[in-house]
């Protein structure tokens, strides 16, 4: 569901959420919906996570939950 990758720096509005209503609720709480901006930080691969900023908040999501999550750069 990832449009191509972001790198490090980059950013990205959400367009779309998929997974679990669970799931849903769960990026809600950490304030992320639909026009959402993201700010991808540094993630090493072999940690299997996606580290990224929200609202000034870092948060980290496992590969897999964050590519539930579609976006497009901007």
């Amino acid at each position: 569901m990832i449009k191509g990758s972001l790198e490090e720096g980059e950013r990205a509005i959400v367009v779309a959420i998929g997974g679990s209503m669970e799931f849903q609720n769960f990026l809600l709480a950490n304030g992320i919906s639909l026009g959402t901006i993201l700010t991808k930080n540094y993630s090493p691969r072999f940690s299997k996570l996606i580290n990224f900023s929200v609202s000034g908040k870092m948060l980290s999501l496992r590969t897999y939950d964050f590519s539930l999550i579609e976006y497009q750069k901007i």
